[in-house]
């Protein structure tokens, strides 16, 4: 199935391209996720608290501190996404540990991604209220059971989930300098849906898997399971922006899958 071979290829990308990915998103991706650990505390990036109590707490982390790490993440995972792109669609490799800063390349990513996300947002709403009028009646006071869930996944995420990746198939083109329309994605997986949607399911297994492993494997133990999600994390990051990478690289540039 092409959706499969997508996230296949995509997966090896990383894993047959370690030290460049490392030195692509080591040094970024560790001042981002240090940022995180500070402000919401180690056991809630383990999965150990809930991190809204860190918010919720008296004493808790300012607007400012909250913002000041909003606009980390956002650097550094654009960075991280630029550079990846560019390594592996042209063959620009880091010549150190750390990977050159396009600030105008990741600018023209933040503005693509910031209109994807807008219009993510605007047809998130219609769908998730038809999803929860759908699916209320199979939902209880011990909360959802299977068929909830199914008809939530089925009404708004696989919908959504598709939507994401077709508009994002563009994203590439910010980081190379290629230009292309906003809707220059779509365009190009037109009839695609369903493969797209299997890449889409596949992807949400991954990081279901990942998450149960951190929670109920090594859930009592905090270095382990903060080990695990620094790293898991890190794996989830890399496979996503490798997505595109193909996505693009296939349905734009014309490649071939390997």
């Amino acid at each position: 199935m092409q959706g499969l071979t997508i996230f296949s290829h995509s997966l090896r990308q990383v894993t047959g391209n370690l030290d460049g990915a490392l030195k692509v998103s080591a040094l970024p991706y560790a001042v981002q996720f240090l940022s995180s650990a500070a402000l919401l505390g180690p056991a809630a990036m383990a999965g150990q608290a809930d991190p809204a109590a860190a918010f919720s707490a008296e004493g808790g982390p300012s607007i400012v501190l909250v913002l000041l790490n909003l606009v980390i993440t956002l650097v550094a995972s654009i960075w991280i996404a630029v550079a990846w792109h560019r390594y592996i669609l042209k063959n620009d490799a880091p010549t150190g540990f750390l990977p050159d800063f396009n600030g105008n390349r990741i600018l023209a990513y933040f503005l693509r991604s910031l209109g994807i996300a807008l219009l993510f947002i605007v047809l998130a709403i219609p769908l998730g209220i038809v999803a929860a009028l759908i699916a209320t009646p199979f939902f209880s006071v011990t909360g959802p059971n299977v068929v909830g869930m199914l008809i939530i996944m089925v009404i708004t995420y696989v919908p959504l989930a598709v939507l994401a990746y077709r508009l994002s198939t563009s994203l590439p083109a910010m980081a190379l300098d290629e230009g292309g329309s906003f809707l220059a994605g779509w365009e190009a997986t037109k009839g695609e849906n369903g493969s797209i949607a299997v890449l889409a399911v596949v992807s949400v297994l991954l990081v279901f898997v990942g998450s149960a492993i951190g929670t109920f494997v090594l859930g009592n133990a905090l270095i382990l399971s903060l080990a695990w999600a620094f790293a898991f994390n890190w794996l989830v990051m890399m496979v996503g922006v490798s997505i595109l990478t193909t996505l693009y690289g296939h349905y734009i540039e014309k490649r071939a899958l390997a």
